[in-house]
C-alpha cells in the first residue's frame, strides 16, 4: 500500500468559485493503494498521453485496446469512423480523442482498493458533485499519521512515491 498527500492548492487559487462546491477541501485527501496498480495505471496513462498519431497508437501494447475501444465505441452510436478505418497518419490527442474519464483515478482507487476497515474508520463522506464527477470515500490528510499507523498494523508497507502521484494528477 502506498499513502500520497496532494496538497497543491493551486487549482483552487485558479477557481475560486470553486470552493464553495465543497463542505471539506477536496485537495487535503490521502491515496491509499496497493503500489502495483498505482505503477499500472501510471503507465497506463503514460502509454496513452504519450502518442501524437494513430500509428504511435498503434504501436503501443497499452494504449491500443483502450483506444481502439473508445473509437468503435463512438462509431457503434452512429457518425465517427471506426478505429480500423483510420489511417495510421490520423493526429491523436487523448484529451480531444478520449476526454478524461478513462483515466485512472487515486481517490477511486483509494475508495475501492483500500483495507474496508480503514475507509470505516477514517473514511469521509464525499459531498462534492460536477458533471462526470464520481462520489467516493475519502481520506483525510489531516489524518495521516493514523492511517499510517493502521495500515502497519494490518501489515502493510507504507511506500511514498511522488513521481506516481504526479503521473496519476497530471
Amino acid at each position: 500500500m502506498g499513502t500520497y498527500g496532494r496538497t497543491d492548492r493551486s487549482w483552487l487559487v485558479e477557481h475560486p468559485e470553486m470552493k464553495r462546491h465543497f463542505k471539506e477541501d477536496p485537495q487535503d485527501w490521502l491515496a491509499v493503494l496497493p503500489y502495483d496498480v498505482a505503477l499500472r495505471d501510471v503507465e497506463l496513462i503514460k502509454a496513452v498521453g504519450e502518442p501524437k498519431t494513430l500509428r504511435e497508437v498503434r504501436r503501443s501494447p497499452l494504449a491500443l485496446p483502450l483506444v481502439k475501444a473508445w473509437f468503435d465505441d463512438r462509431a457503434a452510436m452512429g457518425g465517427a469512423p471506426a478505429f480500423s478505418d483510420l489511417g495510421d497518419d490520423v493526429p491523436f490527442d487523448w484529451y480531444d480523442d478520449l476526454g478524461l474519464s478513462w483515466r485512472p483515478d487515486p481517490r477511486l482507487r483509494t475508495a475501492e482498493l483500500a483495507p474496508p476497515s480503514l475507509l470505516d474508520t477514517f473514511g469521509r463522506e464525499d459531498r462534492a458533485y460536477g458533471m462526470d464527477y464520481e462520489p467516493a470515500t475519502w481520506l483525510p490528510l489531516d489524518d495521516q499519521d493514523a492511517i499510517e499507523a493502521a495500515l502497519r498494523e494490518l501489515g502493510y508497507e507504507i511506500v511514498y512515491d511522488d513521481t506516481v502521484l504526479n503521473r496519476y494528477l497530471a
